[in-house]
């Protein structure tokens, strides 16, 4: 489920993010601070075209990931999904969910097979977590994600120089509607969301990536909704992260 984010950590990741991650061969058109070099994966915070919002969803896909999919076409916007192999349901179980969120141009990501916090795993064990999931997504889309968001929001150089490695961008967020601390509670959500997108305004802040999980129904069919048309209504672009980020979509998979 969705990670405590401290502030400690994101110190230490805002440091991070000056860092590029492994050549995928990028477009020309790619922005400079996805420009993928050796070394540690590049970690997302936040969007960096102003105007933009990317609302992503984690942890599935699952019995809802369908009603999500209508919900976003009816308002023709697009999101990100985070998906695992096998946490709340195994992703061939839903491949046909899959499938459509990638064949209706969301954003496909990998969250990791398991969950599993990947620093507290060996590196032979972190690796399978990559390669399972990948593996999954090219017999379901043909293709495997290049972005990822790390279980927990768990990350350290050891990670890093992993996800580097298997040329991923790690992705985390600046606004976290807290649903996994109330998945029922429509109100606690969307009111931590509004209380965000109010004081972002205030600060002036350009634009934003929101963490939510679509395993809850709340979520998915209540508060993903309304948190869509209350960013509408702001001026907000609802977006993809790697729209976001003024990243081609021809990087945001590779064979």
């Amino acid at each position: 489920m969705a990670p405590f984010f401290r502030l400690a950590i994101a110190a230490a990741l805002f440091a991070i993010t000056l860092v590029s991650a492994v050549p995928i061969t990028p477009s020309d058109s790619t922005p400079p601070a996805l420009q993928k070099r050796s070394g540690p994966a590049t970690v997302i915070t936040r969007c960096t075209i102003p105007g933009t919002i990317a609302i992503t969803f984690d942890d599935g896909p699952f019995l809802y990931t369908n009603g999500l999919l209508d919900i976003l076409r009816s308002r023709n916007v697009k999101a990100t999904f985070f998906f695992n192999g096998n946490t709340y349901g195994r992703i061939e179980d839903f491949a046909a969910s899959v499938k459509r969120a990638y064949q209706d141009g969301h954003q496909v990501a990998s969250h990791t097979w398991d969950h599993k916090d990947l620093t507290s795993l060996s590196p032979s064990e972190a690796v399978a977590e990559l390669t399972q999931l990948e593996d999954a997504f090219r017999n379901i889309i043909g293709v495997r994600p290049t972005y990822l968001r790390p279980p927990f929001g768990s990350l350290d150089g050891p990670v890093l120089d992993l996800l580097g490695q298997h040329n991923y961008t790690a992705v985390l967020w600046d606004q976290d509607t807290q649903d996994w601390a109330h998945p029922a509670d429509f109100d606690a959500s969307y009111k931590v969301y509004e209380a965000f997108l109010n004081n972002a305004e205030e600060l002036g802040q350009p634009g934003h990536i929101v963490l939510q999980h679509e395993v809850n129904q709340v979520t998915a069919l209540q508060v993903a909704p309304m948190a869509i048309d209350l960013a509408l209504v702001r001026g907000y672009k609802v977006v993809t992260v790697g729209e976001c980020l003024g990243d081609p979509k021809s990087n945001w998979y590779t064979v």
